[in-house]
């Protein structure tokens, strides 16, 4: 189901640091039914669960244990895309996770980020849904490392968390993990988390100012006076994003605008279409960028797009460009 995809911007630089490892990513994409091309391309879906595997095989390919850790070196938390325009909106350290613990669906159903309140401060915690199979220890330390690493963009060059505890054995060799975690790391815990007390959670968050409060109102919440100007374009771009990653109901989307549904449909009524009409425009044009570009299967597409059955996606490409999707396929490819 939608929501069970990652965008392939997750993948950013793994591809790079397996080759520096002496590995090769192109037989384990092939291994795991996963498109090459997102190895170089950030804006294609792949199943987030494909992606866990991913680590860990690209981990033993690469005889690296802290694969993960080191990847978190090479990425950042710009692959959240649009959410991450909201998070560097926040003012404080506290009030990003907890914006990100509160909107994280909106990136992918496939995990989910948790506060935990405790003595002198709060656990942020990040776990995959249930349903995920197989080892997801290198999809961990990936999360967690990156989390640490955005914190040390706001403190100290130096700082490390109070905490972190893993539910996985440790490794053999801790050297990596104590360069990014510190010495305070528990294995075999009973959470996947870091541990931040109040003096983080109060250190604040200067990204890039009034140009982050411009993309924020532009991009994710509409002042009054910007809609009467270009909402449907905004919906539409905000419905390109998300639609990959998230449900995309009118309540999810109209939640990242910040207003009730009913009113983003009288401003999108007042602009001569609907919240319906947007998405279905876009889904029309992204089934055509996945046929054309990617080795997706129909029913993959189906799914991305929220289809619940391959027919009803069939039904739709037909209605809109009155062909089957598997005649276009093969058209564009002669």
């Amino acid at each position: 189901m939608t929501g069970n995809f990652l965008p392939s911007s997750t993948l950013h630089g793994a591809a790079e640091l397996l080759i520096a490892h002496g590995g090769d990513p192109k037989p384990l994409m092939t291994a795991l039914h996963m498109d090459a091309e997102a190895l170089h391309k950030p804006d294609i879906p792949v199943p987030a669960g494909a992606v866990g595997t991913f680590l860990e095989r690209a981990g033993e390919a690469a005889h690296c244990r802290s694969f993960g850790i080191r990847l978190a070196l090479r990425s950042g938390m710009a692959i959240l895309g649009p959410l991450w325009v909201l998070l560097r909106n926040a003012e404080t350290v506290g009030q990003m996770f907890e914006d990100l613990a509160g909107h994280y669906e909106l990136f992918t159903t496939a995990a989910a980020v948790t506060m935990e309140s405790a003595d002198g401060g709060v656990f942020v915690g990040w776990d995959t849904a249930a349903g995920l199979t197989g080892s997801s220890i290198q999809a961990v330390e990936f999360v967690i490392a990156l989390f640490c690493n955005e914190i040390r963009l706001r403190a100290d060059p130096q700082w490390t968390p109070s905490l972190v505890q893993f539910r996985h054995s440790p490794p053999a060799q801790l050297h990596d993990h104590q360069q990014v975690f510190g010495s305070r790391i528990q294995f075999q815990g009973e959470r996947n988390a870091l541990f931040l007390d109040q003096a983080t959670l109060a250190l604040p968050v200067n990204g890039s100012g009034a140009r982050s409060r411009a993309l924020l109102s532009s991009m994710l919440r509409l002042d009054q006076d910007a809609l009467n100007a270009g909402i449907s374009r905004r919906v539409e771009g905000v419905v390109r994003a998300l639609l990959p990653y998230a449900p995309c109901s009118l309540q999810d989307v109209s939640r990242v605008f910040g207003m009730a549904p009913r009113t983003l449909q009288e401003h999108l009524s007042s602009s001569e279409t609907s919240f319906k009409v947007i998405k279905d425009q876009v889904r029309s044009d992204l089934a055509l960028k996945y046929l054309q570009q990617s080795s997706l299967s129909l029913s993959e597409i189906a799914d991305i797009l929220g289809y619940g059955a391959l027919s009803s996606f069939s039904h739709s490409f037909r209605r809109w460009h009155g062909c089957s999707a598997s005649a276009f396929r093969r058209q564009a490819a002669m």
